[in-house]
């Protein structure tokens, strides 16, 4: 009896061992799992935009943010040294026979005219955009001037700051040095 009883617990000692090592596995197995689902990306949201002009027109709040955030009305920009902030010129804008122009008139230093000029720039932050409106030149009295009619019907009182830069002939047409910067309603 005593041989059969020994039998009997080497059965459970092996059932129990089995048994626990089974059920290490199992958990090894959910903790492997759990590791990978806690590590794993969140699933993004698709967004669908049934059309792209819905992306393009703000809504009301974004328009009113918008039409505070740029002055449209201002008809008269002071321009400044970036460096300094003194004044140097000033810059008018409106409407002249029903299409939209700017006149720049500043008290600029002399430029080697032959390799270097004077460039306005308008600038428009929202959205992003900017363009040259060309090469200053001087008048009769010694200051650099730039008179600009729009091309087309187009309003341009979005662009509403202005950068004047210095350029050379043999270099690239992105602007250059900015020198001097304004702001329509400023």
């Amino acid at each position: 009896m005593v041989y059969g009883g020994s039998q009997q617990r080497q059965k459970i000692r092996w059932g129990s061992a089995i048994g626990t090592g089974a059920l290490v596995l199992l958990l090894f197995v959910v903790f492997v799992f759990a590791v990978r689902w806690f590590r794993s990306e969140p699933p993004e949201e698709e967004q669908t935009v049934s059309s792209i002009a819905d992306v393009l027109t703000p809504d009301p709040i974004a328009q009113a943010v918008i039409d505070n955030a740029i002055d449209t009305e201002s008809k008269v920009a002071t321009l400044r040294w970036t460096a300094t902030g003194e004044a140097v010129g000033e810059a008018r804008r409106g409407e002249k026979d029903g299409e939209f122009y700017i006149e720049f008139t500043s008290s600029l230093p002399e430029i080697d005219r032959a390799t270097q000029y004077y460039q306005v720039w308008l600038l428009r932050r929202i959205p992003y955009d900017f363009f040259s409106l060309g090469e200053m030149i001087t008048d009769e009295e010694g200051n650099f001037v730039l008179e600009w009619q729009a091309p087309d019907k187009q309003d341009y009182s979005g662009y509403s700051e202005i950068v004047i830069t210095v350029n050379d002939y043999q270099g690239s047409a992105d602007p250059g040095t900015h020198l001097v910067e304004g702001t329509f309603g400023n």
